[in-house]
């Protein structure tokens, strides 16, 4: 086992070194002998040695003549690679001396080849950003005996970015989607996206890549396809071959043109590693010793703070530290940073010295916003920008945040650190008002289509623009009148109104109407005195007058329905009103 360092004191209460890969192995370390380390076990024949010779017998190794094809003098792909025969010089030799997958017969290799190399700098990019990860994969493949090809497969994934993100979602070197993070203990919150720390993302990529090795009969070629594709697709797809009489390899299967070309990419980029010098590939120096190292934490931490600690740049720390979300690491979220292997002793004297000092560690702390208080005027007394206090927090801008918000807020002067700890997420008030929304009527249009479109009522449309019939082809009408309301967004994320205000019209009219109809008309000039009506014209009277009962109670009826929808369906909200539960539909 590669020993471990351990940095026994716990300066200031803070921080101490925990155990961890990334420290280099001791020189009196002997290597496992060549034979014994590539010696096949039980299950490690499978259909991912096709590509190499089944039928000839293995030669001793001595015996081995020299080939001109590196890949060709590899044993059988058993997912155990080679060790060196000697310490190697840099940690690019010892990955080529781990590489034990067999060539990919497909015409896309070579194109996969072409295109970084028609590509230098941005070959350059990714190496210069591995630098900082590659020792501690190449150590964690190494100790699963697994092939060192699967320490490029980051290049393939996220160019070697530890905050790359997908547009499905997927974060950090090796691009878990939200759901197999979790499936895999990533945890995911406001505070941390362990997706994007890469000791932790190694971890969770090995036992992955190991679990669908297994499930596709040991065959590192489907297991890649389905580290892309998904394990469930893959399966399906070797099925349908078999059940067809077909071949159920790698390059027989039908899938999308994303994983067919995703194999290819990987064995372009170990083939460019093989022949760098030949292809003139200045390969950036990478000493075979740890970059960093992990320290675990005690109590929260200003990321800043933490950085000007180990004398870099916030950017320096984020590379190193990519998980953390918020301007303070708080220890019960996520206890572990990483440092560069030469700037441990430095930081630690640096927190010894703050914690003499009597000096906060974290600054940022919960705060409510009271009356008065602006997000900019918070800023300015905490020292930083307006923006940095709205990145800390998720905050748009623009919005207009209302007192009672509560949020991460820096402070000058700190009784309790550890409030931080309890802090789950903002909660967030805030006013959004809506301006009035207007429709101009079109031809063929009606009342009734234009409610629906914007769902509403035919009553509200006529009471908002004061019509007693249908609106001709031409008319503005206000189809959502202005309103203000009060949203609550919880520490969990979930939003909803508290208050809402609208400038809704009150319907007066329609309410002056029906106390109207229910009282007899005046009379302008007295009726002069009328004979009585015949016997042959009372029926006819009678006639007349059940017509207009009947007509005065249909408007009574007409000026009720007209009504009903202001005190219920859309009920003007006054203050000490009670609201009705509102529509699973209504919009806000």
């Amino acid at each position: 086992m590669v020993p471990f360092l351990r940095v026994g004191a716990l300066l200031g209460g803070l921080l101490v070194v925990a155990g961890c890969s990334t420290v280099a192995p001791s020189a009196s370390q002997a290597p496992a002998p060549a034979a014994q380390a590539s010696a096949p076990v039980a299950a490690s024949q499978s259909a991912s040695g096709a590509g190499a010779s089944a039928t000839a017998p293995a030669a001793p190794a001595a015996a081995a003549p020299a080939r001109a094809d590196p890949v060709a003098s590899l044993p059988a792909p058993t997912g155990r690679p080679p060790q060196p025969a000697a310490p190697v010089g840099n940690l690019w030799d010892r990955i080529r001396a781990g590489f034990a997958m067999p060539p990919l017969n497909s015409r896309l290799v070579a194109e996969k080849e072409r295109f970084y190399l028609e590509r230098p700098d941005y070959l350059q990019r990714m190496f210069s950003r591995g630098s900082r990860y590659l020792f501690h994969i190449v150590e964690e493949i190494e100790k699963r005996g697994m092939p060192t090809e699967l320490a490029l497969l980051p290049f393939v994934e996220s160019a070697m970015n530890p905050v790359a993100l997908s547009h499905a979602q997927a974060a950090g070197l090796w691009q878990f989607i939200p759901s197999t993070g979790r499936a895999y203990n990533l945890e995911q919150d406001w505070w941390v996206d362990n997706r994007r720390d890469v000791v932790k993302s190694t971890d969770a990529a090995l036992d992955y890549l190991q679990k669908i090795y297994a499930m596709h009969g040991n065959d590192w070629f489907l297991a890649l396809a389905s580290y892309n594709w998904g394990e469930g697709a893959v399966a399906r797809a070797v099925r349908r071959n078999q059940a067809r009489g077909r071949p159920a390899d790698y390059l027989s299967l039908p899938m999308p043109a994303e994983t067919r070309n995703y194999v290819p990419k990987l064995m372009a980029l170990k083939n460019i590693l093989l022949r760098a010098d030949e292809l003139g590939i200045a390969l950036p120096e990478l000493p075979n010793r740890p970059y960093f190292v992990t320290i675990e934490k005690t109590r929260p931490i200003d990321l800043k703070l933490a950085a000007q600690f180990a004398g870099m740049t916030v950017d320096e720390f984020v590379a190193l530290n990519p998980a953390h979300n918020r301007p303070v690491i708080a220890a019960s979220r996520n206890n572990e940073i990483k440092l560069p292997a030469d700037r441990i002793d430095a930081f630690m004297a640096a927190v010894e010295r703050h914690g003499q000092a009597n000096r906060a560690f974290a600054t940022w702390q919960p705060h409510t916003l009271k009356p008065g208080e602006s997000l900019e005027s918070l800023a300015q007394r905490g020292g930083v920008t307006l923006v940095e206090l709205r990145d800390a927090n998720d905050l748009r801008a623009g919005q207009r945040i209302l007192p009672g918000t509560r949020i991460l807020a820096p402070q000058r002067a700190v009784e309790d650190e550890t409030r931080v700890e309890r802090f789950e997420g903002p909660r967030v008030y805030e006013l959004v008002e809506r301006p009035a929304t207007y429709h101009t009527v079109k031809r063929r249009e009606t009342l009734a289509t234009i409610a629906r479109r914007y769902d509403t009522t035919v009553a509200n449309l006529k009471a908002w623009n004061g019509l007693a019939r249908g609106a001709p082809a031409g008319t503005r009408l206000m189809v959502r009148p202005a309103s203000a309301q009060t949203l609550l967004t919880t520490e969990d994320g979930d939003r909803r109104v508290v208050r809402s205000e609208t400038s809704e019209p009150r319907i007066m009219h329609a309410v002056l109407r029906r106390e109207q109809a229910d009282e007899p008309a005046p009379r302008e000039h007295a009726a002069p005195a009328r004979a009585r009506p015949s016997r042959a014209a009372r029926p006819a009277a009678k006639r007349a007058g059940t017509s207009a009962q009947k007509a005065g109670a249909a408007r009574a009826k007409t000026v009720a329905r007209k009504v009903r929808p202001v005190e219920h369906g859309d009920a003007l909200r006054t203050g000490g009103a009670k609201r009705p539960p509102p529509r699973t539909n209504k919009r806000t």
